[in-house]
Order: structure tokens, then sequence, then C-alpha cells
């Protein structure tokens, strides 16, 4: 099974992203700057095929913790939420 990882992937506009690869049975691992907030991801966890909705906390300046974010990724989606309008 391909893996994506999608970094900035846990807030409700990426969810249409993510349902959308879960759905066509991708394992999705997805970043949180805070894992113990799970009110920022939680609403995932109700999407179908969840069971292959992986969440890991991320320190994106860090490059050691992309390193080991990606390292087991088919590919990669950077949301910048500045991007979304």
């Amino acid at each position: 099974m391909k893996k994506i990882g999608i970094i900035g992937g846990s807030g409700y506009i990426e969810s249409d992203i993510i349902s959308t690869f879960l759905e066509k049975q991708y394992d999705v691992k997805i970043s949180t700057s805070d894992i113990t907030k799970k009110v920022n991801y939680q609403h995932l966890m109700d999407l179908k095929n969840s069971d292959n909705l992986y969440v890991c906390e991320l320190d994106t300046s860090s490059k050691t913790d992309l390193s080991n974010f990606t390292k087991d990724c088919d590919f990669v989606v950077f949301i910048d939420p500045s991007d979304i309008k």
C-alpha cells in the first residue's frame, strides 16, 4: 500500500484531501505541531478507512523531524495554511 505524508494536514479544510486518499486505500500520515491537542485532528478519525490514518507530532523547523516524517512516504504534500483562501 502506498503512503502519503501530509505536512500541515490536521485542519478541517485538509480533511477532503485526506478523505480522498483514504478512500483510494492509501496509508495517510499527517502532521500536527502538538499531538496532545486532539481537538485539532480528532474529526479525521471519523473518516472512512481512518484505520489507515496516522497522526505524528512534527516540528517543521527541525530537519531531523522532517526527515523522520518523510522517510517511509512514497510522496509528501505540504499544505501551507496561509495559501488557503
